[in-house]
Formats: C-alpha cells, sequence, structure tokens
C-alpha cells in the first residue's frame, strides 16, 4: 500500500526558479520527507512592519483582446475581473485599456460543496506549515498556507480554520478553508487560501487549526500521473511553469489536473494554482506537456512544487 502511494504522487518540489529571462531548473527532485512532530494547530503573530503588501498586477489590453482569454491567462473568473475593474460593457475593451488582475480564488462550486463539511472529531494527524499573511492595497488580508500529509495513507476532506485574534487572544473573525485536492497522498503537501475582506482593525495575530480530515483510498478516484522536464521563471507580472506529465499507469486518467504552489525564502506559501489541463482522456504511456501563469503577491519566488493527478 506504502509503495503504491509513493507511485500515485506527480510531485515534484524544491524548485529553484531559473533567471528572467528563462533557462531549465534543476532536474526535479521528488521529496516525500515528513516533518518529524505534526502539528495540529499553529499560531503565528502578525508583524505590524513589514507585512507584505500585495502589488497589484496590471495587464495593458491589447489588440483582439477578450475577457475570457483574460481571465483564463491568470487563472480568475471574468465575473472576478469584471468586479475588479468596474466594467459596464464586457465587449467593448480598448487598446491601451489597464486591467487590475484580482488573486484567484476557489470555484463557488468547491467552497459550497466543501463549506458543507463538518468537522472531524478526531482529525487524522497532518501538518499545517507554511503560513502566511499578505495585506492588500485595499486592505484585506490573505492568510495562505499549506497542509501536509506525514502519512502513511492518504487523507481526504480536508479543512482548516483560520481565525483573526487581538493581543489577548480573542477571537475576532474566522474563516473556514480547504485544500484543492480532494485527495492528499501519503508525503504529499496542498496548499489553501483563507481571504478576510474587511478584517477587524483589532486583530493582531492568528490561528490555524486542523477542523478535518479523514484516511481516503486514493485508488477509488486518483489515476497516478508523473511529473517531468519542470521549469520555473518570473515572466513579470506572472511566473510561469512548464513540464510534461505523463501517464505511466495500465488504464486512462479521464482528466488530468495539475496543482502549483510557489513559496518565498523562508518557504512561506505565496501563491498557488490549481486547475483542469486536459478533459480529454489521457492514455496509457501518453504524454501531455503544460506551461501555466500564476498571479503572486510577490516576486520574491524562491521556489516551487508541482503535482499532477489523473481522475478516474
Amino acid at each position: 500500500m506504502i509503495a503504491w502511494l509513493s507511485a500515485c504522487t506527480g510531485f515534484v518540489s524544491d524548485q529553484t526558479p531559473g533567471p528572467t529571462p528563462t533557462p531549465a531548473l534543476p532536474t526535479p527532485r521528488p521529496t516525500f520527507t515528513p516533518r518529524p512532530t505534526p502539528t495540529l494547530a499553529v499560531a503565528t503573530p502578525l508583524p505590524v512592519q513589514p507585512m507584505a503588501t500585495a502589488t497589484p498586477v496590471i495587464y495593458i489590453v491589447q489588440a483582439g483582446d477578450a475577457l475570457i482569454p483574460i481571465a483564463n491567462r491568470f487563472g480568475v473568473s471574468v465575473a472576478e475581473l469584471i468586479a475588479a475593474n468596474g466594467i459596464q460593457d464586457a465587449t467593448r475593451l480598448q487598446v491601451g485599456q489597464r486591467l487590475v488582475i484580482p488573486q484567484p480564488r476557489a470555484s463557488a462550486m468547491n467552497d459550497a460543496s466543501q463549506a458543507a463539511l463538518l468537522p472531524s472529531p478526531t482529525p487524522v494527524a497532518a501538518e499545517v506549515r507554511g503560513l502566511n499573511a499578505i495585506r492588500s492595497p485595499a486592505g484585506s488580508l490573505d492568510v495562505m498556507g499549506e497542509v501536509f500529509n506525514p502519512g502513511p495513507g492518504a487523507i481526504g476532506s480536508v479543512k482548516v480554520q483560520v481565525t483573526l485574534q487581538d493581543d489577548a487572544g480573542t477571537s475576532l473573525q474566522s474563516i473556514h478553508a480547504t485544500i484543492p485536492l480532494d485527495v492528499l497522498p501519503a508525503g504529499q503537501a496542498s496548499p489553501f487560501r483563507a481571504l478576510f475582506a474587511d478584517p477587524p482593525k483589532a486583530f493582531s495575530k492568528y490561528t490555524v487549526s486542523l477542523l478535518r480530515a479523514e484516511r481516503s483510498d486514493p485508488r477509488a478516484s486518483i489515476v497516478p500521473l508523473t511529473v517531468a522536464r519542470v521549469t520555473g521563471r518570473l515572466d513579470p507580472p506572472q511566473f510561469r511553469v512548464a513540464g510534461e506529465i505523463a501517464n505511466a499507469a495500465a488504464e486512462a486518467a479521464r482528466q488530468v489536473r495539475l496543482l502549483v504552489t510557489l513559496y518565498d525564502a523562508e518557504r512561506r506559501v505565496v501563491g498557488y494554482r490549481y486547475l483542469t489541463l486536459s478533459e480529454a482522456p489521457l492514455a496509457p504511456n501518453a504524454s501531455l506537456t503544460f506551461d501555466v501563469s500564476l498571479t503572486t503577491a510577490t516576486r520574491d519566488i524562491a521556489s516551487f512544487a508541482v503535482y499532477a493527478e489523473g481522475m478516474r
């Protein structure tokens, strides 16, 4: 079982981005080393100065541009793009028009389905790490991090609670957040994000606690895929990651999904993107190339991780 789970993952970790423009990074190295002591709750003081401030990503409209391709390029929805820019007529973009690109968020469908999950009485041990709090120019607060599964088995239905507190430790506001992966294999990490649109002025620190995590069998839904020839580089105002996904399993993958997580020098999560690369089946021994872009709150990206999975 443990051997199968190791083969199941397409996780590429500890990659260092290359200079701009690009060339290839060092050969991807799978890393599945669990931390010695899993942590179920983390409390992190928020420094008053300095605190990372998200620099808005600006896109200049080119001839022939339309909202749908722009939204797809940056991994956001058309509705979010319209709301962020106060667009009145989505069919009339002007060449040279400046568009503010909002931070991508999980789909409303995923939010609704995950919100219905109740906390586990005793969640399976997992580690919350890589915590990062980022203020936006508008005053919102983005809390990001990741959940790491030290194994030996896969877990699912993972849910965390992010709580803002004042100096005395009084809870002021809480948000439940989920990871994008339905099944988190042993030795794999998956990011999460909690966006506080209007955080209380009195907050000074936050806690992140694991609310839900259950044992899961990845063989019920996941086809193992591998990731190779991965490169990454800063391509302002985005970070681009490219590579190849291969299906070494004996069955076709009904759907191919990709997760890319970005980290700063302190291994804090600074951005991620989870997307469906292909709805078409990926046959056994077949491969698929990818080239995706992510928006981030910082250009100081020290490493990134890539994970691919196929759906049965």
